[in-house]
């Protein structure tokens, strides 16, 4: 990372809320359900298929947990009228992980019961280091009584290689979304080096393909996309329909869209992520972070006073 990089994260929390959503809806939906199934519809009839996301996390207390397990409900009831397959994206701090990992079990096992009856998967999705052995602990608890229940690995972290491991040896039908990780964490336990995060991820998709996991292989990395073709194509996991095959690329909205086309046109199954909801802030500070070049626009625009 430049030094220049450096002081454009440092000064990102200094941009005004209004100047950063300018470039931030590149990345969301917009606040409401109806924008979220606006953006799926569009993308359904553009050949992909769709993660939905009620963005928000770190809730404080059972009224906001509840709250916002009942936009899922929300947004489940009218997903069906825009895309039968549209999977359901839910952090676990959104639901109550951080005060009351029970509450957060029970809400997000209603979620996948209403899920299931049409035919929808679920996927619990992983947040900074500190969360991931309780996120674990309540995907372990739901995953036999909800088969359509996935969850999501980081593979900056040391420990993700034993964790993926194990979830493996626990049974089939384990349903992976694997990602680099955008929390970024100490050196101590997890890999700072772009490199370094890139060779992890070849390993555990290669780990959990081999282990008969369905890889959701969420990346925008080209080259590291090429290795893992080639990959596929030595074990035959690209033949066939793309909808029968254990794997797809997993793409955000808004970031490389001629790589998710691309994939798509090559033949690939491509899933795009669609969040939405007022609580965008946070998330789009994530994705500043990590993309500085597009933040740098941003701050520009803030020093001409167009915040």
């Amino acid at each position: 990372m430049s030094v220049l990089d450096g002081v454009v994260r440092a000064g990102l929390p200094l941009v005004p809320r209004r100047l950063l959503w300018t470039v931030a809806r590149r990345y969301v939906a917009g606040d409401r359900l109806s924008d979220a199934l606006t953006a799926v519809a569009r993308l359904r009839g553009e050949g992909f298929g769709t993660i939905l996301d009620v963005l928000g996390e770190g809730v404080a207390n059972v009224a906001q947990a509840q709250a916002a397990a009942a936009e899922y409900q929300r947004a489940l009831a009218a997903l069906p009228a825009v895309d039968p397959g549209c999977v359901v994206s839910v952090k676990p701090t959104h639901l109550g992980l951080l005060f009351d990992p029970a509450l957060c079990s029970r809400l997000l096992s209603e979620l996948c019961a209403a899920a299931a009856k049409q035919g929808r998967r679920v996927r619990l999705e992983m947040e900074d280091a500190p969360t991931v052995d309780g996120t674990l602990a309540v995907f372990r608890g739901l995953r036999a009584r909800h088969p359509n229940l996935g969850c999501v690995l980081q593979a900056r972290l040391f420990r993700t290689e034993a964790d993926a491991s194990a979830l493996l040896a626990e049974g089939p039908g384990l349903n992976v979304r694997l990602v680099k990780g955008i929390y970024l964490e100490p050196a101590a336990i997890a890999w700072t080096g772009e490199p370094q995060i890139s060779q992890s991820y070849v390993r555990l998709a290669r780990l959990l393909l081999d282990g008969g996991a369905f890889v959701g292989l969420a990346t925008h990395d080209g080259a590291m996309a090429a290795e893992l073709d080639r990959f596929l194509h030595e074990r035959g996991l690209d033949r066939g329909e793309p909808g029968a095959r254990r794997y797809e690329y997993q793409c955000l909205m808004g970031v490389r869209q001629d790589f998710a086309r691309a994939q798509r046109d090559a033949g690939h199954a491509v899933r795009i992520y669609v969040p939405y909801g007022s609580d965008w802030h946070a998330y789009s500070l994530r994705r500043l972070r990590h993309n500085p070049q597009i933040a740098r626009h941003v701050l520009r625009a803030m020093l001409r006073g167009e915040g």
